[in-house]
């Protein structure tokens, strides 16, 4: 063989290796702007919840919550792998974090957990006849403010009376905020969290886009609870670093199971996903696909999940039951129905 026939060669056979090995670097290396959801795991909650002054049920069964795998550093291998397994889903930095930075995104996603705790104590205590909280006006439940009250009311502020009107609940601001129409003037009244600084904002409410009819604010709200003293015992949670607002159902019924006697579950294992509102109302949530498939490989008996999410849980299911609940009501009916004392929960 020749030498240009050598260097030819060589060069058919080196230069495709270097290009294979520079694709290779660059899908390993180089960072792309998402983030993955992939399955993560379910986490039982007996051993999170502490509650003193009162006597506890170690239950049979479980309460689990369920949680999604976020992978913040994208390389180009796990784009590839995305567009294979259905498992695993990807979303935009922008759809994610939104104007917030990473930091940012997770010290928000440990309030919303922090909420989603004191909620579920309420909702669990309120179940049982006690009043956890009392109501004492009406914060911003998004980490920006637009429409209407851009510049007008910050992340900080929490509403208090509309047109001199007390409005102590998210309800009763959205009440009153229905009854006006677009373009005519309200005046609210506005604290901070802590309840001081207070002042009166006037703005002109705007009209939403699918009801040109109906008025905005254009916030996002949620009622601010303070505690109650003198209840007749205390329930602390210990969920570490786990954020997000998605476990506020297996919170409140994890409490209930080990605050009053019997077996609310039946003795099964229930692993369970979706928001806790202070009425009992279960709200969606993301990454139900993933959460699905976490609770089927992880053995558990039973999951619920919010009426909206039934459909996709129900396609990664497998043989796991899956039921849909609106309410906290509705899911102890399905547990009552399983055999549990779901249905006549008492203190001791």
């Amino acid at each position: 063989m020749s030498g240009g026939v050598r260097r030819r060669f060589r060069a058919r056979v080196w230069v495709p290796l270097l290009v294979a090995l520079l694709a290779a670097g660059v899908l390993t290396f180089v960072r792309l702007p998402y983030f993955a959801y992939r399955p993560g795991s379910v986490n039982a909650l007996t051993d999170l919840i502490v509650v003193t002054g009162t006597e506890s049920f170690e239950p049979e069964g479980e309460v689990f919550f369920t949680t999604v795998r976020q992978d913040s550093s994208v390389n180009g291998w796990e784009y590839l792998e995305a567009f294979f397994d259905d498992e695993i889903v990807l979303y935009g930095e922008d759809a994610v974090l939104g104007d917030r930075s990473r930091d940012e995104n997770r010290a928000f996603n440990l309030e919303l957990m922090r909420v989603s705790k004191s909620t579920a104590v309420a909702v669990a205590f309120r179940h049982l006849g006690i009043d956890a909280y009392r109501a004492t006006g009406v914060g911003m439940a998004a980490v920006e403010v637009e429409g209407p009250s851009a510049g007008l009311l910050t992340t900080d502020d929490v509403i208090v009376s509309v047109d001199g009107l007390s409005v102590l609940t998210a309800e009763a601001l959205v009440r009153e905020i229905r009854r006006r129409s677009p373009g005519q003037v309200v005046s609210l009244a506005v604290e901070s969290i802590d309840g001081t600084s207070t002042r009166t904002v006037e703005m002109v409410l705007g009209a939403r886009d699918d009801d040109a009819t109906a008025a905005f604010l254009g916030v996002m709200v949620q009622t601010r609870w303070n505690d109650v003293e003198d209840l007749p015992f205390d329930v602390r949670i210990k969920t570490d670093r786990v954020g997000g607002n998605s476990a506020g159902l297996a919170l409140a019924l994890a409490i209930l199971e080990l605050v009053t006697p019997g077996e609310m579950t039946g003795g099964l294992d229930v692993a369970t996903t979706g928001t806790i509102g202070f009425d009992g109302s279960v709200g969606p949530i993301g990454g139900v696909a993933q959460k699905t498939v976490a609770a089927r490989e992880g053995g558990v008996d039973l999951f619920l999940v919010p009426e909206s999410e039934y459909e996709v849980a129900a396609r990664y299911a497998g043989d796991l039951q899956v039921e849909s609940v609106a309410t906290l009501e509705e899911a102890l009916a399905v547990l009552a129905e399983l055999g549990g004392n779901a249905d006549e929960l008492a203190l001791p």
